[in-house]
């Protein structure tokens, strides 16, 4: 009886999935069809961005403001092939959102007054110090080094390389522990806007 080896099975190239299917998975709650899809359109994102913001740090930050979205709003996606159109225009409304609030004229004097009365006001101060209260508690619930990495950049201004360094993780991880801690104020605070 003759015998035969068998056969050595035939190495095929993968075919990466396309954007549809990644966004119908991710919808579903896959995370690593959605960080697949960061994965492949992060650097698209942030050369639109940065071309508008001309600031890295921004650029990062808006990359990930939009990522955030996407990861929300991908149930309602109705064409999964068009999710790179829905990222650049998000990513490039969110960039025109950042300038317009950077760039708007200073109030006149007596716009200044008013809004110093205003803002003065008992009511006004005790609402935001309840405010401060409320966002102090649910900083406080975070992990230690998320807290402190949001407390780095929102407080002290430091860029993601200067916080990678004072926490000793990489720049990647500083992105995900922003991105987490801005979600989190952002549930947890909803009622204050």
């Amino acid at each position: 009886m003759l015998t035969t080896a068998p056969r050595p099975a035939l190495d095929r190239p993968t075919t990466p999935d396309p954007d549809d299917l990644l966004v119908l998975r991710a919808a579903g709650g896959d995370e690593r069809a959605f960080g697949e899809l960061m994965r492949r359109h992060s650097a698209l994102l942030h050369g639109v961005v940065h071309g508008i913001l001309r600031s890295s740090s921004d650029a990062d930050d808006v990359v990930q403001e939009t990522f955030i979205a996407a990861w929300t709003r991908l149930d309602s996606v109705l064409d999964g092939a068009a999710i790179v159109g829905w990222l650049v225009t998000t990513a490039r409304r969110r960039s025109y959102d950042r300038l317009r609030g950077a760039g708007r004229q200073r109030p006149g004097d007596l716009q200044d007054t008013i809004r110093a009365a205003v803002e003065h006001a008992p009511d006004a101060v005790a609402e935001r110090a309840s405010l401060v209260a409320e966002a102090r508690r649910v900083l406080d619930r975070m992990p230690a080094v998320q807290r402190r990495c949001w407390e780095l950049r929102h407080l002290r201004g430091s860029s993601y390389d200067e916080i990678g360094m004072e926490l000793g993780v990489p720049k990647s991880t500083v992105r995900g522990l922003l991105a987490r801690a801005r979600l989190v104020l952002e549930t947890d605070l909803a009622l204050w806007r």
